[in-house]
């Protein structure tokens, strides 16, 4: 695990290696155990790597790393979990000179020698890779190269002189002269909707994301050409029916592929351990990986002063009981969280509406302290295997609501359900939901989906401020719909691929394939990165092993949400190493105390100030009045909104830090 950087001037121009230097150094955090430099011959490319020592130590595994003649040459961040194997491979060609024991970056560069960027295809693991390739005199090539599910970040841009850039970081790319950080304003429109920018916008102008499972390569003319090499797209054709697997045999399907999965995540050179909340996914994390150790794991749970509420001490002391594990504890409180706002907006690069990530960044700084470097984490169970309340719920408005609604009957039929089930007797999100059908657009927009209806319509009743043109390097690689003010036309991008080639009820397959596209990859996974990064931790996601996630899309849907038990199979696997009562106790979550912290001491307060002094509001950009309304209710107790409000204070915060340059944004 590492912070990458580097630069390509296709037209021949010098990359200056003092600018390069000062990129990878303002990720010094995510690679404190070394730094290096790389120039091409030619002076065209210049990599940088800051280091994160994992597998093999040595200083011959430094990058960036280099053939022998230096023709090619990776930058690289991320594990290649199969490395071992994949030198066997290769070592067996007799074809490459081999200079360290045992580095998977060596292992990548040689692949890559090998198999050209097919070789992605025979990787276990997560990574972000730039490859410059110049084998062919006079026309080289850089590679960008992001893996399946998007673990690890990659953003890229290209300056008016042409120059193209790629980091791990937002903050490293910003350090160049030729960057000025200006927000996107249609990812802001988005962010609103779903809580991050949808790939590959992010919200700096001109600075994009790399999607997850893609591949960009730039030319020795700086033509640049996108191709996503992997997707986990439902099909018919391919799905799994209960007389094809029966569910016993799939329970122990699922148990031996994570095994598997936690086996690959255990090659480390450095002491691991597992963040424990007392839920099924990290539980069964570490009931796995006990059995694969000789010594005990070493877990790390997290909680909140005086918030017995939210904390899940006991439900993960009950697991360290069971398992013997080495177990560690913090708690953080109001005071804490307030003091490590200006901080959070930095580290998020761009906001991530999550308040997840602030207890994160404390735990994060548990394992760090305790000595331990990587971490093997939850995210991908619940989204795979329908793991959340809303899962069932969605699915019980798609049947009562949804469909109905999208069924063209007489006009007689129609007047007679208006008359027996009026709009007053509806929900709102009822009513949201039937308008939805009528106008074609999909139920399920994501499992974060924060301002929408009226409460959108409230806040953003003006669109002119967020309307701009995108100009971006990549032709192609921006869906129309990303470049609409239309959050719906960015799901509808998603899901259109999918017409056609799913069965009833569509929901059960759209929700995880829309969260592994979305949410995910944009959310999930990288408030994981960018809080454990901070302390140079480095997390790891067996339930993303790519295996994982290609059988449960092809597992039949019934086997994951069935009589209003979510994570059916998950749980069901679970039995032999959890107890019942933990398995099926009500779903907590991850969470931080928001709804409180907004009504205690001055944090609400402190909100209103930031939001009368931020150029969102005065801009435009939100209606001042409405929002500050709300805001006031949740202070006073009136409402219970802290979800939307902090995903608008995140922005507020954000835009004040790096748009406004005000160190005083919170």
């Amino acid at each position: 695990m590492c912070g990458i950087v580097g630069s390509f001037h296709p037209e021949g121009r010098t990359c200056d290696a003092g600018t390069i230097a000062r990129m990878r150094d303002r990720m010094a955090h995510r690679g404190p155990d070394g730094c290096g430099l790389w120039g091409s011959r030619d002076h065209r490319c210049r990599l940088g790597h800051r280091r994160l020592s994992i597998i093999d130590l040595s200083e011959a595994a430094a990058q960036p790393m280099t053939n022998r003649d230096q023709t090619v040459a990776v930058t690289f961040n991320g594990e290649i979990y199969n490395h071992a194997d994949l030198r066997r491979e290769l070592q067996a060609l007799g074809k490459y000179a081999w200079t360290t024991d045992h580095s998977d970056t060596e292992v990548l560069l040689h692949a890559y020698e090998e198999w050209g960027l097919d070789c992605v295809k025979r990787l276990y693991g997560m990574f972000a890779v730039g490859i410059y390739d110049a084998r062919d005199p006079g026309r080289p090539v850089l590679h960008l190269i992001r893996d399946r599910v998007g673990i690890k970040p990659m953003y890229f841009t290209r300056t008016s002189r042409g120059e193209w850039l790629f980091a791990s970081e937002i903050r490293a790319i910003v350090a160049h002269p030729d960057v000025t950080a200006e927000m996107d304003r249609t990812a802001f429109w988005h962010y609103l909707t779903f809580i991050v920018a949808p790939a590959p916008l992010t919200m700096f102008r001109g600075i994009f994301k790399l999607p997850a499972g893609h591949i960009l390569s730039i030319d020795h003319e700086g033509s640049a050409a996108a191709r996503q090499y992997w997707d986990c797209a439902p099909d018919r054709s391919n799905t799994l029916t209960p007389r094809d697997i029966g569910e016993t045999e799939a329970v122990a399907e699922l148990t031996r592929l994570l095994k598997q999965s936690i086996a690959r995540r255990m090659v480390s050179d450095v002491p691991f351990g597992v963040l424990l909340s007392g839920g099924v996914d990290s539980s069964m994390n570490v009931a796995l990986m006990s059995e694969l150790m000789d010594r005990p794991v070493t877990t790390f749970t997290i909680g909140y002063e005086g918030k017995e509420d939210y904390n899940e001490f006991q439900f993960a002391r009950r697991i360290s009981q069971r398992y013997r594990t080495d177990h560690h504890e913090t708690l953080i409180n109001r005071d804490e969280m307030q003091e490590f706002l200006p901080l959070l907006v930095r580290l998020q690069d761009e906001p991530i509406a999550d308040n997840v990530c602030i207890p994160l960044y404390f735990l994060a700084k548990l394992v760090k302290d305790s000595g331990t470097t990587v971490v093997q984490v939850g995210e991908g169970a619940d989204e795979n295997f329908l793991g959340y309340w809303w899962c069932e719920h969605y699915r019980r408005l798609d049947e009562a609501v949804y469909r109905p609604a999208r069924q063209r009957s007489p006009w007689w039929r129609r007047i007679g359900a208006a008359l027996t089930q009026p709009r007053a007797a509806l929900s709102s999100e009822a009513i949201e939901v039937q308008e939805r059908a009528r106008r074609g657009e999909e139920l399920f927009w994501g499992g974060a989906v924060c301002w929408w209806g009226d409460k959108r319509r409230r806040l953003t009743p003006d669109p002119t401020p967020f309307q701009q043109s995108i100009d971006c390097p990549v032709e192609g690689l921006i869906p129309d719909g990303h470049r609409s003010l239309d959050s719906h036309a960015v799901v509808r991008e998603y899901l259109a691929p999918l017409d056609g080639r799913i069965d009833e009820p569509a929901v059960l397959q759209t929700m995880p394939y829309l969260e592994m596209k979305l949410r995910l990859s944009e959310h999930l996974l990288m408030r994981v990165d960018k809080l454990t990064m901070a302390h140079a931790v480095e997390a790891r996601v067996p339930f993303l092993d790519h295996d994982v996630v290609e059988f449960a899309t092809r597992m039949p849907p019934s086997y994951k949400l069935r009589d209003g038990v979510c994570k059916r199979v998950l749980k069901k696997a679970a039995g032999p190493y959890l107890d019942e009562d933990m398995i099926y106790r009500r779903k907590q979550g991850f969470g931080a105390p928001m709804e409180e912290w907004f009504r205690e001491g001055d944090f609400g307060a402190r909100c209103l100030a930031a939001l009368e002094r931020s150029a969102l509001r005065t801009e435009g950009f939100i209606d001042s009045e409405y929002f500050t309304t709300l805001l006031k209710d949740q202070i006073a107790g009136r409402q219970s909104v802290s979800f939307p409000l902090w995903t608008v204070m995140n922005a507020v915060l954000w835009h004040a830090s790096w748009i406004e340059g005000r160190e005083d944004c919170f």
